[in-house]
């Protein structure tokens, strides 16, 4: 073996990442796509504020019938996608940097579009007025948004962090170079 190439954890998960069936990767994306499906859906579920002129029961009635097909699809949508997220985490829980490259980060960056998309229609569209769903969007977008972010912190600046510091004491720091080529930066210490 070359000098500089030693087996050590690190190296391990990489080199796993081509031996991870291209079926994981895929599905992987469908979940997280998915789970933005939801969340792009619930802001199509929200009342408008001309329905909502209606006054006493009537109005009540059309603020939980209102688009509740849609609303019905837009859950179901986001928990396969968080199903389908949670069963890939497990599966695959060693290989830290499959998990957080394919899971954690898409999940976070959809959320956060999920998230902004409800608050645009929620100022934009409702002017600032919030109803049932929006509320609950609101708090499933965040929620989803804050579980992937204390994820992605967790295993790439302290689990991730930890298994390079320890691949760069025993091959030493290496580097990408100037083309993507890897190159050994200094000698092991």
């Amino acid at each position: 073996m070359p000098a500089g190439h030693a087996h050590t954890r690190y190296v391990n998960m990489l080199l796993a990442l081509d031996d991870i069936p291209q079926m994981f990767n895929i599905m992987a994306s469908f979940f997280t796509w998915i789970l933005l499906a939801g969340f792009v859906l619930f802001p199509g579920t929200f009342t408008s504020l001309q329905q909502q002129q209606l006054s006493g029961v009537e109005a009540q009635v059309l603020n939980v019938v209102s688009n509740i097909s849609l609303y019905v699809i837009a859950w179901i949508c986001t928990g396969i996608g968080s199903i389908g997220m949670i069963w890939l985490w497990w599966r695959w829980q060693k290989n830290y940097i499959w998990i957080v490259n394919r899971i954690f980060v898409p999940g976070l960056l959809n959320s956060l579009a999920g998230l902004i998309s409800v608050l645009s229609n929620i100022y934009g569209v409702q002017h600032g007025t919030y109803v049932i769903t929006s509320t609950s969007s609101i708090i499933v977008t965040a929620g989803v948004a804050g579980v992937c972010g204390c994820l992605v912190l967790l295993y790439y600046f302290w689990l991730l962090r930890n298994i390079k510091k320890e691949h760069d004491r025993e091959v030493g720091v290496e580097g990408a170079g100037e083309h993507g080529e890897g190159v050994l930066r200094n000698e092991r210490k």
